[in-house]
């Protein structure tokens, strides 16, 4: 106990003459307030659930964890491009800068999906005759942030037109997917007599620079 009293008193005192510590280092960076110096040996961030993540109370911008579910790295910080009154726009997601791919998938135009990534599901809404993109959580898709880019492939392709949209259902956000026959779209478009085969691929990309 004096032993922790005499580090506790120490502690407090470097802290209040100094503006850097160091561990593993005698030296410190100056313009750090911690230095963990050469020591050879890494840093082992707090290790978080999806749930234990979403827990955290009074989340400060800046905060890193390791998610365990997710298996990268997520920082605590501003997600929206726009701001949304009455609604925080900060959250935990996943640190990387730049473009990046949050999802992919090759789809045939009777909504079944060929192959694709885990970070999705795409179904098709017969009542708006559009196809629902759905990620998975932590992401939700922003069209003024992120890049949804489709090619029509396979037989009758040439006939095809595809745009896309953006889907809010309460506190969801999606993204809708218009993929026509445009030679067949006078008759009944639902039908699968009328629905010509074919795929069309899709890439979605986050292009904030902000972390995310």
């Amino acid at each position: 106990m004096k032993k922790l009293l005499v580090f506790t008193i120490l502690l407090i005192s470097h802290f209040s003459n100094a503006q850097s510590v160091g561990i593993g280092t005698t030296s410190p960076n100056s313009s750090s307030v911690l230095d963990l110096g050469p020591s050879g040996k890494p840093l082992v961030l707090p290790r978080l659930t999806n749930t234990q993540m979403d827990a955290v109370t009074g989340a400060a911008v800046g905060m890193i964890v390791y998610n365990t579910d997710q298996h990268q790295l997520f920082s605590y910080g501003r997600f929206r491009s726009n701001v949304v009154i009455g609604e925080s726009s900060n959250k935990w997601q996943p640190i990387s800068t730049g473009p990046r791919m949050l999802a992919w998938g090759v789809i045939d135009s009777f909504g079944t999906e060929i192959s694709g990534s885990k970070t999705h599901f795409v179904t098709w809404d017969e009542t708006n005759l559009w196809y629902r993109l759905r990620l998975l959580a932590p992401h939700e898709y922003y069209k003024d942030s992120m890049l949804l880019m489709i090619t029509p492939v396979g037989n009758g392709s040439w006939d095809q037109a595809v745009s896309t949209g953006e889907v809010i259902e309460g506190n969801d956000r999606l993204a809708s997917i218009k993929f026509i026959d445009v030679s067949r779209v006078a008759d009944n478009f639902s039908a699968l007599n009328v629905r010509r085969r074919s795929n069309f691929h899709f890439v979605l990309y986050d292009l904030r620079e902000d972390p995310y």
